[in-house]
């Protein structure tokens, strides 16, 4: 069979109803063996879209249609596999429904024009040290609290693939609810992005068994706020106000605290003492998105304070530069997901800001030859709302196509130094009243993640002046 070049065959007792297409998942080539078909659903997409109805079955064999035998007529066109096998891709119809029979020739014709080799460009997962951590950390506890007859409570917001979030609430974990719903004895979980005091105390008073998942750099931030406060100081959070960290963090400094997104925020700014200001970044969004509103801070207060850099989240600013990493390397970026997601859209523009083409991909039935054309090199971004799996299941579907080399570029930032975050005694614990689990700090290999291990010593503390935020210095890998 010529390579390219798509054919029709017979394939013996395979039964199609009139108006479906069958798309093979596996052909028996009768020289060859068993073929694999990859891009299966990518013919099924093709398919799909023209309104037809279709199955997937493996075709065990196939011959030439002179023998004039029972069975479908099935299209087909092979090619090459990097380990040197052969793919296929095919259709098989009714022998006497013509529409299908064009509709599915017409299919397997189409994507046999963008057959070719390629590079698949990974950046990795979206999810950080800190909230792989909390995901464990829930996981932990449950595998604890079994036959004991506690429930496992998480509270607010806990971040991860959907998937995973369905596997803990099918093994009993309560996701999302408030602390009435507990009762003594339970465990609650404080995520990734912490809790405030008030939540802390509550917790404590009804008899709960607190496990404390904050990442290390948020609780680092409460603190810091909390210790500004208590000397006086007016503290100015650099970050998004609904984000989920930032009430955890201004709740340490309440009545002297104020959350500042924008440049023009630090205009309208009221403080009682101009000459004790200092300022935090807010964990989990990129630096360099603060750096207008630091600069702005201090042209208006001289005076102002900031964070040393051992103390930032450098995960979302790694993440970014990834993405756009790999997007300046690809003539195609797929970015995997919700295309209504925010997450999704900020993907997206980051990889058209390169001169990148992008689009947002739920399924890789949705991938068309057109998008294809001519491109060699696929950037693949994973957003917050694709689901688990689906970047595998995308450059399965690619392998199809022709050889396919699967890379992954990551931009990590790492701290070298080995001094350590100071945290209040305390402040990441539970209280005196009730037990508490302690969660390990995420491994330092985590990608694109500092490691919470290596921070700021007690003698860089903003007592001093500071170096104020700005874009970090990643080392690709």
């Amino acid at each position: 069979m010529n390579r390219s070049v798509v054919r029709e065959f017979q394939a013996p007792g395979i039964r199609v109803p009139r108006g479906e297409v069958l798309v093979p998942a596996e052909l028996g080539d009768p020289v060859r063996g068993a073929l694999s078909c990859p891009a299966a659903p990518l013919v099924a997409g093709s398919l799909r879209r023209k309104g037809y109805r279709v199955s997937f079955a493996a075709v065990p064999r196939f011959e030439d249609p002179a023998h004039h035998g029972d069975g479908a007529a099935l299209y087909v066109v092979t090619c090459q596999q990097r380990d040197g096998g052969t793919a296929a891709l095919a259709a098989a119809v009714a022998p006497d429904d013509r529409l299908a029979a064009a509709a599915a020739r017409s299919a397997v014709e189409e994507w046999a024009g963008v057959l070719g080799t390629r590079r698949a460009i990974s950046a990795g997962s979206p999810w950080c040290g800190g909230a792989q951590q909390a995901l464990e950390a829930v996981r932990r506890a449950i595998s604890d609290s079994a036959g004991q007859g506690r429930v496992v409570h998480v509270h607010g917001q806990l971040a991860g693939p959907p998937e995973t979030r369905a596997e803990l609430a099918s093994r009993g974990a309560v996701l999302g609810g408030s602390l009435q719903d507990a009762v003594r004895g339970d465990v609650i979980v404080f995520p990734a992005h912490g809790v405030t005091p008030a939540v802390r105390a509550e917790a404590i008073q009804r008899g709960l068994t607190i496990v404390d998942a904050t990442c290390p750099l948020v609780a680092w931030a409460q603190a810091e706020a909390g210790r500004l406060a208590d000397r006086g100081e007016h503290v100015v959070l650099l970050g998004q106000e609904n984000y989920p960290a930032a009430d955890g963090i201004t709740s340490r400094a309440e009545g002297r605290a104020t959350v500042i997104a924008t440049v023009a925020g630090t205009s309208t700014l009221q403080v009682a003492d101009a000459r004790r200001v200092s300022y935090l970044l807010q964990p989990g969004i990129p630096i360099e998105d603060s750096a207008a509103a630091a600069a702005a801070l201090r042209s208006r207060f001289p005076a102002v304070r900031g964070p040393h850099p051992d103390s930032f989240c450098y995960a979302p600013s790694d993440r970014a530069e990834t993405v756009r990493t790999v997007a300046a390397g690809s003539d195609l970026m797929l970015v995997l997901g919700d295309a209504a997601a925010a997450d999704a859209r900020q993907l997206s523009a980051l990889a058209r800001d390169c001169g990148t083409r992008a689009q947002v991909i739920a399924d890789p039935a949705e991938i068309t030859p057109a998008m294809l054309a001519g491109i060699s090199d696929i950037g693949i971004a994973e957003s917050t709302s694709a689901r688990a799996g689906l970047a595998g299941e995308i450059t399965a579907a690619l392998s199809g196509l022709g050889p396919l080399s699967v890379l992954r570029r990551q931009v990590s930032t790492q701290i070298t130094d080995n001094s350590v975050i100071p945290v209040r005694p305390g402040d990441a614990q539970a209280g005196d009243a009730t037990p508490a689990a302690a969660v390990p700090p995420p491994p330092t290999a985590a990608p694109a993640t500092a490691s919470p291990d290596q921070a700021l010593p007690d003698q860089a503390l903003p007592d001093q002046a500071l170096p104020a935020p700005g874009l970090p210095v990643p080392a690709a890998s």
